[in-house]
């Protein structure tokens, strides 16, 4: 009986160990966003919207998933402007690249730069070739 006991334990920590492991990926928070973090992007706006928390949420065309400008309405990012720039035309959006459980194909949906015809809109990382836009 004491011998199931240490097997069963052990068994449990490590599975309480790898659920942790999981746990701390998924809810790691986006800081210092590097040019090798992220992934490149293209579609044709379909909307911009406004999110919870100050976030400016966009859609594009036959694309699944919603990206989001975290706190994008802080940066001084008129919504209106934006939208009128943006929505239905082409865009390049870098996107945080990160494998989580919740995003097994590693689309986070967190913008960190966003340009249309080569200008910059939004940029929030860190050693890039174009300025990061500021408060």
């Amino acid at each position: 009986m004491r011998k199931f006991a240490k097997i069963w334990f052990s068994i449990v920590l490590v599975v309480f160990i790898g659920f942790m492991v999981v746990v701390i990926q998924t809810f790691r928070p986006v800081r210092d966003v590097q040019p090798d973090d992220v992934m490149k992007i293209e579609g044709i706006v379909d909307d911009v919207q406004e999110g919870a928390g100050f976030d400016i949420v966009i859609t594009l065309k036959n694309d699944h998933h919603h990206y989001y400008i975290n706190r994008g309405l802080q940066y001084n990012i008129d919504l209106d402007q934006l939208r009128s720039n943006i929505l239905n035309k082409k865009v390049t959006l870098f996107g945080i690249k990160r494998w989580t459980i919740f995003t097994r194909d590693s689309n986070m949906g967190h913008i960190s730069k966003l340009m249309i015809n080569n200008e910059v809109i939004f940029n929030e990382i860190n050693n890039d070739t174009h300025e990061k836009t500021s408060y």
